[in-house]
């Protein structure tokens, strides 16, 4: 149901931008989405499915910390680290590399690439330390087939 749930909402997202119009997404139910999008993105499944992806999102201890400015269910945080033998991710904060905030929304349209990876106000988001790590793990997670 969660997996439907975010392409119903990316996907509305996409129709609002077509016509002009705004869309909104409860801050608890985006930030729900995102722990989702990182769980599919870590999993076995996704290593199988999606091997280049997989492989690109290895590393070497790197670490991303993604945090939702609004959310009040408290899921407002995502830590990722990307290991030899892939990544992994766990609810909560720690130590970063680089750390990409905002409200949940912004943030979950940011991760399929719907909103850009954009420091300032217009865009929402923030983005602490190393941003080309970020945009490596965004650019890394597309949902197209290899």
């Amino acid at each position: 149901m969660s997996s439907m749930l975010n392409e119903a909402v990316v996907h509305g997202f996409d129709a609002a931008t077509a016509a002009d119009r705004e869309s909104e997404v409860d801050p608890d139910i985006a930030a729900a989405l995102i722990g989702n999008h990182f769980t599919m993105l870590t999993s076995p499944t996704w290593a199988m499915q999606r091997p280049k992806s997989a492989h690109a999102l290895r590393g070497t201890g790197q670490t991303l910390q993604w945090l939702a400015t609004d959310a009040t269910d408290g899921a407002d945080a995502w830590f990722v680290e990307r290991r030899p033998d892939g990544a992994g991710w766990r609810p909560g904060t720690g130590q970063a590399d680089v750390t990409v905030s905002g409200p949940a929304q912004a943030l979950l349209l940011t991760l399929p690439r719907r909103l850009p990876l954009a420091d300032g106000p217009a865009h929402k988001i923030s983005v602490d330390g190393d941003a080309d790590l970020a945009q490596h793990w965004l650019d890394n997670t597309a949902h197209a087939s290899n």
